[in-house]
């Protein structure tokens, strides 16, 4: 089946050849050139029509009939999706068609890194409402066992009851607690919470989160203190967004770590950023753990997770907060000797 370019090609070409010996003829009329030389203008004509159709299809054929075949071929190969099929762009004579190749390979290649990234953020997206659920559910029915068995007759046991609705309580807590950091790690990863970043004293801002939980610290039976001396260091970031994050970090390191063990702050001055640390004498993180421990929901040890409480977004959301203060967590570990996690901000 002949395309609308070779159609066009062939009938330029007939009209052209047609009009050239029609002028031919003319000039030889003119000149007292008589019939015996038309039968030979007419047999010329037609086998220079024959010549130039043939070279014309021959040209057509090899340079865009053939190479627009196999882009489509392969165009309609990566639609049926099969995703690595690409056009072999450096055999392709056709300046146009070669372009066309490299465009339609740079778009393949585009879409397969798309859709390669929409099935990670599917499976992303499936395991966390997989972990929400779970993480709703232990709480929700602990809650409702409590209070069910209340309803069953342990309302008239005071000491039951007392033990029943502290245990309910506790679990009311948690689930509060899971609601809040998931609001917060959505609205970190949607963008929709706003940093407001300024100069402020970090000095202070360590010494309020210290202050803050040494309750919680009496009851882990840790000491809270800094290693440093400065009284103001003057850092570029959004304070109650990284008081956030050096709280998680500090309640992290009081729930794995050892009676009678400490957690301590640390200050590390350099030319333009100062580096704060969170170092612990507790459990430690063993080495294949480290670069997952910033996951969401991921747990080290899931027994003493539950047992010490936590919603496992903490370490997720501190990831993010520093992300959004262009640096990273660095942590440094030794099973059964403690772990320090450290970042560093401007000043």
């Amino acid at each position: 089946m002949k395309g609308p370019i070779e159609k066009t090609l062939r009938t330029s070409a007939f009209l052209l050849l047609t009009f050239s010996f029609i002028i031919i003829g003319i000039i030889l009329n003119v000149f007292g050139i008589h019939s015996q030389v038309v039968p030979i203008l007419l047999f010329a004509w037609i086998a220079a029509n024959m010549v130039v159709l043939l070279l014309i299809r021959f040209i057509i054929r090899k340079g865009i009939t053939i190479p627009l075949r196999e882009v489509i071929e392969i165009m309609n190969s990566f639609v049926g999706g099969i995703s690595s099929a690409r056009v072999n762009s450096s055999q392709v004579s056709s300046h146009e068609i070669k372009e066309l190749s490299e465009a339609f390979n740079g778009l393949a290649e585009k879409s397969s890194k798309d859709i390669s990234e929409l099935k990670k953020l599917e499976q992303v997206r499936s395991q966390f409402l997989g972990n929400v659920s779970h993480e709703l559910r232990t709480p929700i029915f602990s809650i409702q066992g409590y209070l069910e068995t209340l309803l069953d007759g342990a309302l008239d046991d005071s000491t039951v009851r007392r033990k029943f609705i502290v245990r309910s309580h506790a679990n009311a807590v948690r689930l509060n607690l899971l609601l809040s950091d998931l609001i917060d790690i959505s609205k970190i990863e949607s963008g929709e919470m706003r940093m407001s970043y300024r100069y402020f004293n970090v000095v202070e801002m360590i010494q309020d989160v210290l202050h803050s939980l040494e309750y919680q610290a009496q009851q882990y039976k840790v000491e809270l203190k800094t290693s440093f001396d400065q009284d103001e260091v003057s850092v570029y970031g959004d304070k109650e967004r990284l008081s956030q994050a050096l709280t998680n970090l500090v309640e992290n390191a009081m729930k794995y770590n050892k009676p009678g063990g400490s957690v301590s702050v640390e200050l590390e001055m350099n030319t333009s950023v100062v580096k704060i640390s969170v170092r612990d004498t507790g459990i430690g993180i063993a080495e294949e753990h480290k670069d997952r421990i910033f996951e969401r929901f991921y747990r080290v040890d899931k027994d003493r997770s539950r047992a010490v409480g936590g919603t496992g977004l903490g370490l997720a959301i501190v990831k993010h907060i520093l992300e959004a203060h262009q640096t990273t967590p660095i942590v440094e570990s030794i099973q059964g000797e403690g772990t320090t996690i450290s970042f560093s901000l401007k000043i």
